[in-house]
């Protein structure tokens, strides 16, 4: 049997370091968490990408979605 040993999907890699800037208690807005994981993983990322991966983190159930007015927050779901 041959393994893939391929790279690990962006995905992947992306969404481990979404919710380690995340934190239970306190919800922080797309733009918090786009600097805290520019700063995490030395480069500029994109708000379009850091929106995109926190949208199927809340599909997944790993991350909620809180609205206050107008600011959408995201914070990690207690386990």
């Amino acid at each position: 049997m041959i393994k893939n040993m391929g790279r690990t999907p962006y995905r992947h890699f992306f969404t481990h370091i979404l919710l380690s800037v995340l934190d239970v208690h306190i919800p922080s807005n797309v733009e918090a968490i786009k600097r805290a994981v520019s700063i995490k993983i030395g480069k500029e990322v994109s708000w379009n990408t850091v929106k995109k991966y926190l949208e199927e983190l809340v599909e997944e159930g790993k991350i909620e979605k809180i609205k206050a007015g107008k600011i959408l927050m995201y914070r990690k779901k207690v386990l």
